[in-house]
This record gives C-alpha cells, structure tokens and sequence, in this order.
C-alpha cells in the first residue's frame, strides 16, 4: 500500500512538474506563442492531459475547429484571439452577442465588458505569456464568483 501511494504521489509529482515547466515557458514569451497558449487553455479546461505538449494542444484545438488548420505553433496570438479561445475552453457564458454570433470579437467585446482584459491598445494587440495566464486567473475568478 505504502508503495502504491508513493508511486501514486511521484505520478502526480511528474504531470505537476511538466506542467510548471509549461508555465514557465509560456511566462518567458513576449508575444506569447499560440501553442503554448492553447496548451495551457485546453489543459486548464481538461481538454487535454497535463501531461501532453504544446504541439498536441495545437494539433487537438485544429482537429476541433477551435483554431484554423493554417496556423502555425509559433505565431504570435492577439488579446482578441486570446478571448475567444479563453471563452471557448473555459465554457464561458456571454451575453447576446456571443450566443449569437460567437467570433474573437464578440468575445473580445464580453470579456472587456467585464473589465477581464486589458483593452488598452485595441483588439488585434498581441499579448506576452504573462498576460495569457492573467487573464485565465481573471476569467476562472469572475466564473467562481458567479456560481
């Protein structure tokens, strides 16, 4: 039993350590990548394990329509992308708008109604790691508050 739990524990240990290392990696890019941002979105959203990498969450965000299938891992990623996927993979419920025509800018235009971006520069602005994890603490608190 002792055995079961330590092996338990150092599973665990692994996805956790894996997942931190894909943090950091995400923190260190300005303008984040959108591999590494999807990763991080669809495994918040257990969309994907914690343990698969940042060209799988690509590969699963295309084969589900999510992102186009031209796109590349190392492109740069907008605030207003950055909404629309927040809201895809978080199964956030907006208003009018994005119940009826649901696109980056009907989520762009939700998530900064609620002051959970930074609008600062305008919708097309790419967006660092640092921001992409921001904004998924901003959104994963305003839904806790909500329920």
């Amino acid at each position: 039993m002792v055995i079961l739990t330590a092996l338990f524990v150092g599973i665990l240990s692994g996805l956790a350590a894996q997942s931190n290392d894909r943090l950091d990696e995400l923190l260190g890019q300005v303008p984040a990548r959108l591999d590494s941002t999807l990763y991080l979105l669809l495994a918040s959203g257990s969309l994907i394990s914690e343990d698969a990498t940042p060209a799988a969450a690509l590969s699963e965000s295309i084969g589900t329509g999510l992102v186009a299938p031209d796109r590349h891992p190392d492109e740069p990623v907008s605030i207003q992308e950055l909404s629309f996927l927040v809201m895809k993979t978080q199964k956030f419920e907006g208003g009018l708008e994005w119940r009826l025509l649901p696109s980056p800018r009907a989520a762009y235009r939700e998530l900064a109604y609620h002051g959970l971006v930074n609008t600062s520069a305008g919708p097309e602005r790419h967006v660092a790691g640092e921001e992409v994890i921001r904004t998924l603490n901003a959104v994963r608190a305003y839904q806790g508050g909500e329920r």
